[in-house]
C-alpha cells in the first residue's frame, strides 16, 4: 500500500441517468433532422433516403448509454470500473477534465489495453459524489 493513499477514503460512484444528457442527445437529434430536411429540399432525395437510416442508428447509439447503473470506485490509489457484473482495473489518464457541470473521465482498461472514456454530467451524481470526483481526477493530475 501506498502511503500517500493510506488516509484517503475511497471512492464509490455509481453513474446515474443524466436528464442533461437526454436533452443534449434530443438536440442533436433535432439538429440532424433539419440537416436532413434540408439535404431533402434540396433535390437530394436519394441521398436522404442513404442518410436517414445510418443517421437513425448513429442517433440510438448516442442515445444508448452502456455505462449507466456502472459503478467508477478509487481505493487506496486503484481506479476500477464495475459493470454488468465485471470488474475491471483501469488507469484513469491525464486527459480527464472536470467542469462545474460536466466530468470526462479519460481511462485505459489494464487488461485488455483498450481506451475508454465517461461522461459524467452534473445530475447522473450527487454534488458531494461530484465535487468527491472532481477533487480525485485534480489530485491525481
Amino acid at each position: 500500500m501506498l502511503s500517500k493513499y493510506s488516509f484517503s477514503p475511497s471512492l464509490h460512484l455509481r453513474i446515474g441517468k443524466s436528464r442533461l444528457r437526454a436533452v443534449l442527445c434530443w438536440a442533436f437529434c433535432g439538429m440532424n433532422a433539419c440537416a436532413i430536411w434540408l439535404i431533402y429540399t434540396q433535390g437530394y432525395q436519394i441521398l436522404t433516403l442513404i442518410l436517414v437510416p445510418v443517421m437513425a442508428l448513429l442517433l440510438w447509439r448516442l442515445h444508448h448509454d452502456p455505462l449507466q447503473g456502472a459503478w467508477l470506485i478509487w481505493t487506496k490509489g486503484v481506479w476500477t470500473l464495475e459493470c454488468k457484473g465485471l470488474q475491471k482495473a483501469i488507469d484513469v489518464g491525464k486527459r480527464s477534465i472536470a467542469l462545474p457541470w460536466i466530468i470526462y473521465v479519460s481511462y485505459r482498461d489494464i487488461a485488455m489495453g483498450r481506451d475508454g472514456h465517461i461522461w459524467l454530467y452534473a445530475d447522473s451524481l450527487s454534488p458531494q459524489a461530484r465535487r468527491r470526483l472532481r477533487v480525485r481526477l485534480t489530485l491525481q493530475q
